[in-house]
């Protein structure tokens, strides 16, 4: 983990790192990359930020390293510590997990010294085994709630709660109606419960191949766990409903994938999530974003159960008086008519167990993704959401679409407007790069090396922070330079961020900015504010397409 201030990665020794995580905490910047995982010597990684500060992860047992390589034939670059969890536990100390060659182990640091506070605990259920699998893992009320899998073969998914003064819990083991290879995305808390948001092979549909759909899933945050006789020390509010994010028709066109969701943000005076989703690699390439409000993902939670009542039996709403009552899946707590989850009624706590996914789909606003883009080379894969901030006023809501290359698409959204108007709720703004071959090496890798691991906006310096598994690079979130010179260009782009200035340029605008200016981010007409074609046939060359790219809309070019 290396930490600290100032100019990110260059490429001297780049091609030594293998970033897995990062963590930006104020000014901050924690990454989270791969140590050995064997005796031998500790490698230390190659500093990311000036300053460099390492945090040394203790080696594991000395026949822990020949174990790992006798495992059914694990890389040898695998048999390291990759670290996979890297979360703040509370103002003071990060609490971080590795793979530790397939050994997972966890540990509390100091975010000011990086030392270890207090011994390691086990990593199972909190990390994964293998550095390829996916996980998530969130910080609530003083509990780690974790999804993962508990095993080398991935066979075991759970969503597991430790840490806290509650007892651990975790999903029902070995069932599909729980898990049926479920790949994890993102986490939430919301209300009174922890949100998780995963795809996994549809259990539903009475297909012979395999249909991979998007779900969210979520527990109850007090749940002490089930009775000694159903559902001891497991949840007892877990329940599970698909996500609908699809093109309406006669028959509606499925994005079945999801990539990558934000965190709860308030877009028109509704908590929201933006996801990612796209087509399976086998269908025409396509990815969108929908828009899922955290109140209706509630209600569905609170509607109709589907069952399957035998194994050749198609799935079926449950009717509605063959539900027990209190409703199961619901947060008990004093005052209720029972005050812990552990007091249920073994009715209650079955039908949990036997009745965990919902009968509807959760809706996306507008019924429609906001954004498609289909025919791309490579999928959406990474997802910001700028709820306040983005303009001088702060009032405009920008979403930046990474791929799986570090390609950045950058929108601009009207919450409000509807999604069967001309434009809909989104207007394309640039495309522009992220990776940079100066600061990330050129050497090995390949696409590999150019995998875009995590976007996240740092609003402090006005740039975005794109992750690589060799580097890390800052961005700007606007280039508004390469607008200046046309007042047309410069207003016609509807980029909060740009505006026009006195003395014929296009200025970045921060939050809060005082000089004169002129800006329309709503669209409407510039047939008054001359021609830029001169100016365009200047610009474009091959100087300028390089880079961190030139968008077509600098010089009124389609949004391609």
């Amino acid at each position: 983990v290396g930490s600290g201030p100032g100019r990110l990665t260059p490429a001297e020794g780049a091609d030594d790192l293998n970033i897995q995580r990062v963590l930006r905490v104020n000014r901050t910047l924690f990454i989270g990359d791969r140590y050995e995982g064997f005796p031998g010597h500790a490698h230390t990684p190659a500093p990311l930020c000036s300053p460099p500060r390492p945090l040394h992860w203790p080696r594991p047992p000395r026949g822990h390293a020949h174990h790992c390589f006798c495992l059914p034939a694990p890389p040898q670059g695998e048999c390291r510590n990759f670290v996979k969890v890297l979360l703040l536990r509370d103002e003071s100390t990060l609490f971080v997990c590795g793979s530790n060659a397939f050994n997972p182990v966890c540990a509390n640091y100091s975010m000011d010294t990086l030392q270890p506070l207090g011994d390691n605990i086990s990593g199972m259920a909190r990390c994964p085994y293998d550095p390829k699998h996916a996980n998530v893992a969130l910080f609530s009320e003083g509990m780690l709630f974790t999804a993962t899998v508990t095993d080398f073969l991935a066979i075991d998914a759970v969503i597991y709660r430790s840490l806290g003064d509650r007892p651990t819990l975790r999903t029902v083991k070995h069932d599909s109606k729980w898990f049926k290879e479920p790949y994890f995305v993102h986490a939430v808390e919301w209300g009174s419960h922890v949100y998780f948001f995963f795809r996994e092979i549809a259990m539903e549909f009475n297909y012979l191949e395999k249909v991979v759909v998007s779900r969210v899933a979520r527990v109850c945050k007090n749940d002490l766990g089930g009775s000694p006789r159903v559902l001891e020390k497991q949840w007892t509010s877990f329940l599970k409903a698909r996500l609908n994010c699809s093109v309406p028709g006669d028959s509606h066109f499925y994005f079945n994938v999801l990539q990558a969701v934000t965190g709860v943000v308030s877009l028109g005076g509704r908590p929201v999530v933006l996801a990612v989703f796209s087509t399976p690699s086998n269908s025409i390439p396509g990815s969108a974003v929908c828009a899922f409000d955290m109140t209706q993902v509630a209600a569905v939670f609170e509607g109709r159960f589907r069952e399957q009542k035998s194994p050749e039996s198609i799935w079926t709403p449950v009717p509605e008086d063959q539900v027990p009552r209190p409703r199961p899946g619901c947060c008990a707590a004093p005052g209720m008519q029972y005050n812990a989850s552990s007091a249920f009624p073994d009715e209650i706590l079955n039908f949990v167990k036997t009745h965990p996914l919902m009968d509807e789909a959760v809706p996306s606003l507008g019924h429609a993704p906001w954004i498609v883009r289909t025919l791309m080379r490579h999928q959406l894969t990474r997802v910001v959401a700028v709820d306040v901030g983005a303009g001088p006023w702060g009032n405009h809501t920008v979403v930046f679409l990474g791929s799986e290359v570090g390609t950045v698409l950058k929108f601009l959204i009207w919450p409000n407007a509807s999604t069967s108007g001309t434009t809909g709720p989104s207007v394309f703004l640039e495309e522009f790069e992220t990776y940079r071959p100066d600061r990330c090496g050129r050497s090995g890798g390949g696409e590999a090396g150019q995998r875009l691991l995590s976007l996240e906006l740092d609003t402090a310096s006005g740039g975005l922070l794109a992750a690589f598994p060799r580097c890390v690079v800052r961005v700007p979130v606007a280039r508004c330079q390469q607008y200046s010179g046309c007042m047309k260009n410069c207003i016609g782009s509807q980029d909060p961020y740009c505006g026009w200035a006195p003395d014929g340029s296009c200025i970045f605008l921060s939050p809060g900015t005082r000089g004169a200016f002129e800006q329309d981010v709503s669209g409407a007409s510039t047939a008054g504010l001359g021609d830029c074609t001169a100016i365009c046939a200047a610009k474009i060359g091959p100087d300028n397409v390089r880079g961190w790219g030139w968008s077509k809309r600098a010089c009124g070019g389609g949004d391609t």
